[in-house]
């Protein structure tokens, strides 16, 4: 009996386990885009280090708010994972320790298309937020 279960055990149970991580990863990158870099890496090496990504603020040096280690991780995983929940959080944050009531953020993603080898950007998401 302990045979037979461990046998269906590792012929059923574990691929059933593994399909369904692999159906959570996928639906993070399409739904909340999440990178395919993390999570499991199904498909990582058919896009850019999700590093790569640029954070884009109007009127502010995103170099100098980096110098704040909350928003410095914010910013780090915004660029995991640019949604509007982690922009919104990435808003908060820079508005709350500079002296402005309203902010443009955008998060870019670079691309290089493989039949010309151009190199371009495309935005993910953007939030207008005001306090």
């Amino acid at each position: 009996m302990a045979n037979t279960s461990k046998a269906l055990l590792l012929k059923y149970g574990i691929p059933c386990v593994a399909i369904v991580v692999i159906v959570v990863q996928l639906y993070n990158v399409h739904i909340n885009n999440l990178s395919r870099w993390k999570g499991g890496g199904y498909g990582m090496y058919t896009e850019i280090h999700y590093q790569g990504n640029q954070i884009y603020i109007t009127g502010m040096s995103v170099d100098s708010l980096i110098a704040n280690n909350s928003i410095n991780e914010s910013f780090r995983y915004l660029k995991l994972m640019p949604n509007e929940k982690n922009l919104e959080e990435a808003a908060k944050q820079v508005l709350n320790s500079t002296n402005k009531d309203s902010i443009h953020i955008q998060v870019w993603k670079p691309t290089i298309n493989s039949k010309d080898g151009k190199y371009t950007r495309v935005l993910l998401e953007e939030l207008y937020y005001k306090k």
